[in-house]
């Protein structure tokens, strides 16, 4: 099997598991409504389903070898994606298999802090513009920034839980990572399908982590708040699915 069949067969996969545990999160919310706890209880595969997706995508991306645009776009791609995958193994397998820890919002905090990484990874990806380029783009120092004035915030009690601050500082490296990556086709370096793969893929990763933000707003079971929560949440691997897809073929080399 060569290396493009091996890739569309992963795709294809990834398309089936999508199709699956899509129809799956519908499903167990026609049984359960809004209950959290029901919904849990019946979400085993989903979850298994959507890091099998991220773990695919991963590996897809480590796949491109000579295939790839030059090496440190790839070294930076790759690295992005075993970020991806520490990330998602914090937020879907250790936050909702692990109980005896009770460590369950820890686990949380530490995934949206791998996605920071992977978001400044992404950053400087994006940005670059040439395959010796060793800049320091400054937009990375707003991020930056608001995570010392988070913090700062947070040390002298403004904020008593840090949730708030990994969160504003989160949502500040999604936001400039969705600029740069905006900005990618007209920058010239990456090749013109390349460039739009970026441009959309974070455009549906900036969708995702949108419909992540509603479904944190949760309520009193069967409330209209837990309602709108629980749609928005089987809206994110919907939205994240395809992103990864097509952040993870950006980094191959293709026939214009």
């Amino acid at each position: 099997m060569n290396k493009k069949t091996l890739i569309t067969s992963l795709i294809i996969l990834i398309g089936i598991l999508m199709t699956t545990f899509f129809v799956m999160d519908w499903v167990v919310f026609y049984k359960c409504g809004a209950v959290e706890q029901c919904l849990e209880d019946n979400s085993n595969y989903q979850n298994i389903a959507k890091f099998a997706v991220t773990t695919i995508m991963t590996l897809v991306v480590f796949f491109i070898g000579k295939n790839s645009l030059c090496k440190r776009d790839r070294i930076f791609l790759q690295a992005g994606f075993a970020m991806a995958l520490c990330a998602d193994f914090c937020l879907k397998i250790m936050h909702n298999y692990t109980h005896v820890f009770d460590r369950r919002d820890e686990y949380t905090l530490l995934g949206i802090c791998f996605f920071m990484v992977v978001q400044a990874l992404f950053i400087y990806r994006h940005t670059r513009t040439s395959d010796k380029d060793n800049h320091s783009p400054w937009i990375l120092c707003i991020p930056f920034a608001v995570m010392f004035i988070a913090n700062a915030l947070h040390l002298f009690l403004i904020f008593k839980s840090p949730t708030v601050p990994i969160i504003a500082t989160y949502g500040t490296f999604l936001i400039c990572s969705l600029i740069v990556a905006c900005k990618a086709p007209k920058n010239g370096y990456f090749p013109a399908k390349n460039a739009r793969n970026i441009k959309y893929g974070m455009i549906l990763f900036f969708c995702c982590d949108a419909c992540v933000g509603i479904s944190l707003a949760t309520g009193p079971d069967h409330s209209i708040k837990q309602i709108v929560a629980t749609v928005a949440n089987n809206f994110v691997w919907y939205f994240y699915t395809p992103a990864l897809i097509l952040l993870g073929l950006s980094g191959y080399k293709r026939k214009e």
